[in-house]
């Protein structure tokens, strides 16, 4: 009670110098109120601009991570490099929270903490469109953002995550009151209500070759056609979702009277990843493109190539994987928390991790069509052309896409809270890890073979003629005639 006491008395020796508009009744404006910077003022009587997206006019840019250490490397690009002309303002504005300059060495990553600034909340949010102007502003959403106190804790800003924008929530403090007056503050209990939700998607193509000698089988008879080094384009796409299982949380935090708080509800950030860490295309079984021929297609083409005896490899088929979990839990930092011996501030960090190793082998037939091609040197005909080309069938050849891959969710994110110190002492800090699930599937997973499933083979002079007798040259429209 004698803490409470001065802290009301160190209130009061501001009370001459803080105007008290907008407060409620029984408030007066904190002090923080009048740092000198442009953001730190108090509440007009004007109505705010409702804000339901942010990045429309980015002051110091976006932040690629919710992490104290994201916003805080990101600070320092904006400040070396003097990002519209930012160095000036940002040493103003940590100047005003107590700093030598943004460059002060009291200030660090671990100083800047991740929130989610939430829906209905009120302030002075920046903008950079004709240099750094302040307005007064609604959240209409959500959003992500990191708080920086001043150097020694009493006051703090917010930096938004979306567009690097500055944000302060002009503050109102108690009146001084009679002591006889100030309710006895008790520990009760909250409940924390967690969620989160998250969700990408996304493929790429592989371009690669093959080397495969070609085989015209009928029956027992085998026809070598040549080896050939053989295009072959794989495509995928993926989709992954990740979501926090929901997870109801009770602490015992300070309250003043009886009251029982509301409970906290926290709808986390959940961050998605997905990596292919393997990936492989094959055709035919190991080494050969199997082609089944007609007994009439055999004929034909024995007249321009010979019977071989070839092996066939494996067919095609799927590939086993094992699937691999892994859920990383963080540990709470030691320590003991600062207040005055029956309430402290409390960090509470909410953290989770889930890695899962995966693949996906998918088995199918594509339609080839395999065309032989001459080059006739020395002089033509006339209107003749020295490419000719004729097409010796179509076939059904089996294609395998492999692909392995690590899809990954997590989330990490603070919050400082006033808890009860039972039994004389509490821990800085505690963490809650969080469960979370994460699924994923192949969209599309398809392969070409050859030129858009033409593959073509180069025809001596001798095996033209040979083949010609039977095989037509292919159609313009891509079509082949047998």
């Amino acid at each position: 009670m004698k803490t409470n006491i001065l802290r009301y008395l160190a209130v009061a020796m501001f009370l001459p110098f803080i105007t008290t508009a907008q407060c409620p009744e029984g408030y007066t404006a904190s002090p923080c109120n009048l740092l000198n910077h442009a953001v730190f003022k108090s509440a007009p009587a004007q109505t705010p601009v409702v804000l339901k997206v942010l990045g429309t006019s980015p002051q110091f840019g976006e932040v690629p991570k919710h992490t104290g250490q994201s916003a805080y490397a990101h600070l320092q690009k904006v400040y070396s490099k003097n990002i519209k002309n930012s160095r000036a303002e940002m040493d103003n504005l940590f100047v005003a929270l107590g700093y030598s300059g943004f460059k002060d060495a009291a200030l660090s990553a671990s100083s800047i903490t991740p929130e989610i600034l939430p829906s209905g909340k009120v302030g002075w949010m920046g903008a950079y469109a004709k240099g750094h102007k302040y307005a007064w502003s609604q959240l209409g959403n959500d959003f992500p953002g990191y708080k920086i106190p001043s150097k020694d804790g009493s006051c703090y800003v917010y930096i938004m995550k979306k567009c690097g924008n500055v944000f302060y929530v002009p503050s109102c403090v108690p009146a001084p009151k009679p002591v006889s007056l100030l309710p006895e503050v008790t520990c009760q209990t909250q409940k924390i209500n967690i969620s989160g939700k998250g969700q990408i998607q996304g493929g790429d193509v592989l371009n690669t070759r093959k080397d495969m000698q070609i085989v015209a089988v009928s029956g027992n008879k085998k026809l070598c056609l040549g080896s050939y080094s053989i295009p072959v384009r794989a495509t995928y796409e993926y989709l992954a979702k990740g979501e926090i299982k929901p997870l109801s949380q009770t602490i015992e935090v300070c309250a003043q009277g009886n009251t029982k708080p509301a409970d906290m509800v926290l709808a986390l950030p959940l961050n998605l990843s997905y990596k292919i860490t393997k990936q492989d295309v094959q055709m035919g079984d190991a080494t050969s493109m199997v082609l089944n021929v007609s007994e009439d297609q055999f004929k034909a083409l024995s007249k321009a190539y010979k019977e071989c005896a070839v092996d066939a490899g494996a067919s095609s088929s799927g590939e086993d994987f094992t699937k691999k979990v892994n859920n990383s839990t963080a540990a709470a930092s030691s320590g003991t928390a600062s207040g005055d011996g029956k309430c402290a501030d409390q960090k509470i960090n909410f953290a989770g991790k889930t890695e899962v190793q995966d693949g996906s082998a998918k088995v199918s037939t594509e339609s080839v069509t395999l065309i032989g091609t001459y080059r006739k040197t020395g002089k033509l005909a006339k209107g003749e052309v020295a490419e000719k080309t004729l097409c010796l069938g179509t076939f059904q050849v089996p294609v395998k896409s492999v692909y392995a891959y690590t899809a990954t969710g997590e989330t990490a994110t603070s919050k400082n809270v006033q808890v009860c110190v039972k039994n004389g002492s509490v821990a800085s800090e505690q963490t809650i890890n969080l469960p979370i699930d994460v699924n994923y599937s192949f969209t599309k997973q398809d392969v070409k073979v050859g030129d858009d499933n033409k593959v073509y083979i180069q025809l001596s002079e001798s095996q033209y003629k040979a083949l010609a007798k039977k095989y037509n040259r292919c159609c313009t429209e891509g079509a082949c005639d047998d």
